[in-house]
């Protein structure tokens, strides 16, 4: 059931996924809302909660916002892709319910379209936030990413930046398209059976069919609770189980082995994609190996 309406002509479509998380996606509207007012169509994914989720969402925005409400719990894929539908906008992003967006991230994407006119895409930079705990570096000063920009926007192609490892995915929130670029991606955007990777293996179809900027500036604050609401993932801080590490090493190899799209890939990124394949398989491995007791 959908609710709400769409902004007239809108600049922006951004599609926030939630699940029980009354409080945060609230936070999270309003960081997108106060954007550019008037031009960012705010789509909220409400995926089967049980909580009051939908009933905040429309008391406090009412029909600032889209809601559309899926009658039962799909997963954040399979939300994302329903956002999609409706999306009207011109540009289309992605919000995680439980992330910020930083007052001018907008502003700061459209400086960089300005700037390179045939870029169809632009990934910034985010800063990981635990239970209120700010990381000491930004996500790209992890990677490698914002040395191999030298702190300047620049196109993906030009930074030795080896996204065929999925420990160099960025974050969700921090990648702004043109919606008529994703028109050249077959199918559905996210892979709804995949509990892990759906976002590595949705960056790298980006990275594989459009040109991409990154901008190694902070915009968006990545927050990780302790909440209940990571559908089969380990919580924030805490060391992943035995079979959260298996699920994660099948979710990796399974994106791997699907990406025959992958082709042309210079050496470089080839050979990090086999070596990452090698690696996981290895892992995998040893964990499903029998216990000697």
């Amino acid at each position: 059931m959908l609710k709400g309406f769409k902004v007239t002509a809108p600049l922006l479509s951004v599609v926030i996924p939630t699940w029980n998380r009354a409080r945060l996606v609230c936070e999270a509207v309003e960081s997108a809302l106060s954007q550019r007012i008037g031009q960012v169509e705010v789509i909220v994914v409400d995926d089967g909660s049980t909580d009051d989720t939908a009933n905040v969402l429309t008391r406090n925005f009412g029909s600032r916002i889209s809601l559309l409400r899926l009658p039962s719990r799909r997963g954040v894929s399979a939300a994302r892709n329903a956002g999609v539908r409706l999306a009207t906008g011109e540009l289309l992003a992605f919000l995680d319910s439980d992330d910020l967006w930083l007052p001018g991230k907008l502003d700061a994407e459209l400086r960089v379209l300005e700037r390179f006119p045939d870029a169809e895409a632009v990934v910034s930079d985010n800063l990981l936030i635990v239970e209120g705990q700010a990381d000491d570096r930004s996500r790209f000063a992890r990677t490698g990413l914002l040395a191999a920009t030298q702190g300047q926007p620049r196109w993906v192609s030009e930074c030795h930046w080896l996204w065929t490892n999925s420990m160099n995915a960025v974050q969700m929130s921090s990648m702004i398209l043109r919606r008529e670029a994703l028109a050249r991606m077959e199918g559905a955007l996210f892979a709804e059976d995949l509990v892990w990777c759906e976002d590595w293996e949705f960056q790298m179809r980006v990275y594989h069919s459009c040109r991409v900027v990154v901008l190694p500036e902070v915009w968006t604050w990545a927050r990780c609770l302790d909440d209940g609401a990571r559908l089969g993932r380990w919580d924030p801080g805490k060391p992943r189980t035995r079979e959260q590490e298996a699920g994660l090493l099948r979710g990796r190899l399974t994106v791997i082995e699907r990406s025959h799209w992958l082709t042309g890939l210079d050496s470089e990124l080839a050979a990090e994609l086999q070596r990452f394949r090698d690696e996981n398989t290895s892992q995998l491995a040893r964990l499903e190996s029998p216990r000697i007791m």
